[in-house]
């Protein structure tokens, strides 16, 4: 992974998947996480709220990729699920955190948090976000 990568747990596993930053491939990253949920034995509820969340992240960030691409990766250790979805913009300005879509991302998850660092000439946009099953918290 690069170094902008984000940090991955120690014994978690991992997936990174590098693409092209368009609307066609966000239904493929949903049932990515999906399907890491599902075999982490995350709830019904949990496993649709992880696929809407990766969708609101890569909405919030698929019209600032200048460059064409977008990363997600998606690690998971036991009841805890981390993805990073991340994309090269031109500019450091994105969508005011207090937008529907961030309201909406953020009580999807348990956690998520945006970033935008300087890069190269660009600034790298991502948005994290961790959901961790109810059954860890009980």
């Amino acid at each position: 992974m690069e170094d902008n990568a984000p940090l991955v747990p120690e014994g978690a596993q991992v997936i990174e998947v590098r693409t092209a930053a368009i609307p066609h491939v966000v239904p493929t990253l949903r049932t990515i996480v999906a399907d890491i949920a599902m075999r982490q034995d995350f709830d019904l509820d949990a496993v649709e709220d992880l696929r809407m969340a990766v969708d609101e992240a890569c909405s919030l960030l698929l019209p600032a990729s200048a460059d064409g691409k977008l990363t997600c990766v998606f690690s998971w250790n036991g009841p805890r699920i981390e993805v990073s979805v991340s994309v090269l913009s031109d500019t450091p300005d994105h969508e005011d955190d207090s937008g529907l879509s961030w309201q909406l991302l953020t009580a999807l998850a348990t956690s998520a948090q945006r970033t935008v660092t300087p890069e190269d000439g660009h600034y790298l946009s991502r948005v994290d976000l961790v959901r961790e099953s109810q059954a860890a918290s009980s």
